[in-house]
C-alpha cells in the first residue's frame, strides 16, 4: 500500500511539473487571466459532480458556514495565485518557475515560525539556507556575489511573490480542514471562476491566435494538475503523512528539466548547480522534520 502511496505523490509533482511546462506555453495563446479562468472553469466542471457523488455535500451549507475563508482562499490561491504564475510564465523559464517553486515549504517554514510559534533546529535552518543560496544561484545565473547589481527578470520576481502568496493560503487553509476535500475545491475552483468573469473583459481574447497545441494545453491543465495532482497527494498524504509526503515536492525541478528538455527547451549551467542545491537544501530539512515526527509518534517508555 506504501508503494502505491508513493506512485501517487510521484504523478502529483510529475502533473505540478507539467502545469509549469503546458502553462508557459498556453499564455502565448492566451492572456494569463483566460489561461487561469478555462483551468479552473474545467476543474470545477468536473469536481461538482465529483463532489456531489463522493461527499454528497449540503453545499449551500458549506457555504452559509464558511463562506469567509472560502472567498478568502478563493481569491488568494484560485485567483491571484494562478494569475500571478502564468504571468510570470511569460517572463521567465518553467525550469526557474519550478526551482523558485520549491521554496514553497521553506517559505512555509519561515511564516509559521513567525505566525504559528513553530520551532526549527539548526540543521533545518541550514536546509532552508541552502535552498535560498540555489534559488539565488539559479537567479543570478551562478554571479552569487552580483546579487544586488544583477537585472533580474520580472517572471522570477512575480515568481517569488506567487511563493509567498501560496504560503500563506497554505497556512490560513487549515481552518478549512472540517470540510470534505473534493468539496472544499469545488467551491473554491467555482468562486474562483466566477470572480474571474469580470477581468476577463479587461483583457479580451484574439481566438485567432489560439492553436491545437494551446486548446490541448488548457485542458492539461484543468484536468491534471488542478484535479489529478490533487486526488494523488491526498491519497499519499493520507497513507505516509504529510512530513514524508513533502520529500515528494523536491522531484518537480527534476520532472520539469527533463520535461523542458523533452520540449526543446535548454538547460543552463547555472540551473542545474542552483537546483542540485535547493534539493539538497530541502530534502535535508524534509529528512529531519520526517524523524521528528516519528520520533513524536514512538510511545514512551515508561520508567521502572
Amino acid at each position: 500500500m506504501k508503494a502505491k502511496a508513493w506512485v501517487f505523490l510521484t504523478l502529483a509533482n510529475l502533473f505540478w511539473a507539467g502545469n509549469l511546462i503546458f502553462g508557459k506555453s498556453v499564455t502565448t495563446d492566451f492572456p494569463p487571466i483566460w489561461a487561469s479562468f478555462l483551468r479552473w472553469a474545467i476543474a470545477a466542471a468536473v469536481l461538482i459532480p465529483m463532489a456531489q457523488l463522493a461527499e454528497k455535500p449540503n453545499w449551500l451549507k458549506v457555504w452559509r458556514s464558511n463562506w469567509r475563508i472560502l472567498l478568502f482562499l478563493s481569491l488568494a490561491g484560485v485567483v491571484v495565485y494562478t494569475l500571478l504564475t502564468y504571468t510570470a510564465l511569460q517572463y521567465t523559464s518553467s525550469t526557474n518557475g519550478s526551482l523558485i517553486n520549491s521554496l514553497t515549504p521553506a517559505v512555509i517554514t519561515v511564516l509559521s515560525l513567525l505566525f504559528l510559534k513553530g520551532k526549527m533546529t539548526r540543521l533545518q535552518g541550514v536546509g532552508l539556507a541552502l535552498s535560498f543560496i540555489g534559488v539565488l544561484t539559479v537567479l543570478t545565473k551562478g554571479h552569487l556575489l552580483g546579487v544586488f547589481s544583477t537585472h533580474y527578470n520580472q517572471g522570477d520576481g512575480i515568481m517569488l511573490l506567487s511563493v509567498f502568496l501560496w504560503a500563506i493560503y497554505s497556512i490560513v487553509s487549515k481552518r478549512a480542514q472540517h470540510l470534505p476535500p473534493i468539496t472544499f475545491v469545488a467551491i473554491t475552483a467555482l468562486i474562483g471562476v466566477i470572480c474571474m468573469v469580470p477581468l476577463l473583459f479587461i483583457h479580451p481574447l484574439h481566438t485567432g491566435s489560439i492553436t491545437a497545441f494551446g486548446m490541448i494545453g488548457v485542458i492539461y491543465l484543468g484536468l491534471f494538475p488542478s484535479i489529478g495532482s490533487f486526488l494523488f497527494w491526498n491519497k499519499g498524504v493520507k497513507e505516509l503523512g504529510p512530513a514524508m509526503a513533502s520529500i515528494t515536492m523536491n522531484l518537480m525541478p527534476i520532472f520539469t528539466a527533463i520535461l523542458s528538455l523533452m520540449v526543446g527547451q535548454k538547460l543552463l549551467v547555472s540551473q542545474i548547480v542552483g537546483g542540485v542545491i535547493v534539493i539538497a537544501g530541502m530534502l535535508l530539512s524534509a529528512n529531519l522534520t520526517v524523524r521528528t515526527a516519528s520520533a513524536k509518534l514512538q510511545p514512551k517508555r515508561r520508567a521502572g
